[in-house]
């Protein structure tokens, strides 16, 4: 499912942008460099290390709150960090534009992409009794992040300096946002009711929220001609996630559970361009 974000139309207004900057300014490359440029489709493989903190605010103070002695009237604080492995495949449709005697470029790329793997953690819980699972405590629940599918734009600037282009080699860096969907899990076991509960009376369940993330990312790259049409490409990255925050509230008992999800990714991508 893809992220149900506002942002499309500034997507759409990026990579126009930077498509139609390219084309203006494609009349100024030599026709010595023609041949180089143009259009291209790719397919690329991202692997990466992805990083996501999560913060869970479980706040009592509320004067009706039905949480009784000695948990009402505080705010408990619980704070876990996991990572795990992200993959997938992503298509991509560019447009690149030589100058300088074709010695270096600039390239914009719009790409949508379907992403596999999961973030897992779990809160160590914080509260008053033994097991921190009681009404009103931060309970030591364990959630899973996973990113499902993403789109977005990326500008390259780079080149061939000294005597890497007669091997057919370029370097490049990027820039670029993304827009990402992702499905988050929460587990839980805990006690439900004003009364204290013992283990065996504990309720466990999960529930699930999509989440939509900005992504920026930013990295270096390289390039290696195949043939007439085809090259090889190969890129490190960083990407930083906007901060994602969302509110519980548990009117029943009178109980708020404010969250917030953060997230980093450190990934490699290899590919295969070509150049109709």
């Amino acid at each position: 499912m893809f992220p149900r974000v506002s942002t499309t139309g500034l997507l759409g207004c990026l990579v126009l942008a930077a498509f139609g900057a390219s084309a203006g300014l494609a009349g100024q490359a030599d026709e010595s460099t023609a041949g180089d440029g143009g259009y291209y489709l790719g397919l690329a493989l991202p692997l990466g290390q992805m990083s996501a903190t999560m913060q869970k605010s479980v706040d009592n103070t509320a004067p009706n709150t039905l949480v009784p002695e000695p948990r009402r009237g505080q705010v408990f604080e619980d704070e876990v960090s996991g990572d795990g492995l992200s993959y997938g495949v992503r298509l991509v449709f560019g447009y690149r534009l030589p100058f300088s005697s074709g010695a270096y470029f600039l390239d914009a790329a719009a790409d949508v992409a379907k992403h596999g793997g999961d973030v897992e953690a779990q809160f160590a819980g914080v509260g008053v009794s033994p097991e921190r699972k009681q009404l009103g405590e931060s309970w030591p629940d364990r959630w899973t992040l996973g990113k499902e599918t993403s789109y977005g734009m990326t500008l390259r600037l780079g080149g061939s300096p000294g005597g890497l282009r007669t091997r057919g080699i370029s370097l490049h860096v990027l820039a670029g946002v993304r827009f990402a969907g992702a499905q988050f899990t929460n587990y839980f076991d805990g006690c439900f009711t004003t009364e204290p509960c013992d283990p065996s009376q504990f309720v466990s369940g999960q529930e699930g929220r999509d989440m939509d993330f900005t992504v920026w990312k930013s990295g270096i790259g390289l390039e290696k001609t195949l043939s007439e049409h085809v090259a090889f490409r190969v890129e490190a990255s960083y990407s930083v996630y906007a901060e994602e925050d969302w509110i519980t509230e548990f009117n029943d008992v009178v109980v708020t559970v404010r969250s917030s999800m953060e997230a980093s990714e450190a990934g490699l991508t290899a590919g295969l361009l070509l150049h109709p």
